[in-house]
């Protein structure tokens, strides 16, 4: 089977939301008409960059597998980083640990590098992203707004003059 990565276009916007909806309701017995609602949100943002929104795609069109930065700042007294957060990844349950995910992940990640974007911050599966080379967001002082759920971050270059670090916030 030949798996197919491209960025998002207009045409797979609504086949896009119907699967993070029926993804999200399915198998993660969450509200899956929220999650689009918000990924619906995120595209109407000016921040919205459609380089980093990612699909998978088999070789009839099918949309298989979705992913999604959005630009969040963290800030720190009087610094304020600009970095991405990950908005969205699913890869439909029968083509799970073929390496989709991975896949989608490093594109998004060579995307946010080559529009100088420092770091890239999770909040969920610490399993999966831990094995990608993301570390506990703590560790490198960033916190959530809210102080409730773990964050986890991957700095996008080896060097970098100032990490970016501080508290998680949406960009308004």
């Amino acid at each position: 089977m030949q798996v197919y990565l491209s960025t998002l276009t207009e045409m797979d916007y609504i086949e896009t939301l119907e699967k993070l909806e029926q993804h999200y309701t399915n198998n993660e017995g969450l509200d899956g008409k929220s999650h689009s609602k918000i990924i619906s949100n995120l595209r109407k943002q000016p921040t919205y960059n459609y380089e980093l929104e990612v699909i998978a795609k088999k070789e009839d069109g099918d949309i298989i597998g979705h992913i999604m930065l959005n630009e969040v700042n963290l800030i720190d007294n009087e610094d304020t980083f600009k970095v991405l957060q990950l908005s969205s990844l699913i890869v439909a349950t029968p083509y799970r640990n073929q390496g989709i995910g991975k896949a989608l992940v490093q594109a998004v990640e060579e995307r946010a590098k080559t529009h100088h974007y420092t770091a890239i911050i999770v909040d969920g599966c610490p399993d999966y992203f831990t094995t990608l080379g993301y570390a506990s967001a703590a560790q490198h002082h960033i916190i959530s707004k809210n102080d409730d759920k773990p964050l986890y971050v991957k700095f996008l270059w080896d060097q970098l003059s100032e990490y970016p670090h501080g508290k998680l916030e949406p960009i308004s």
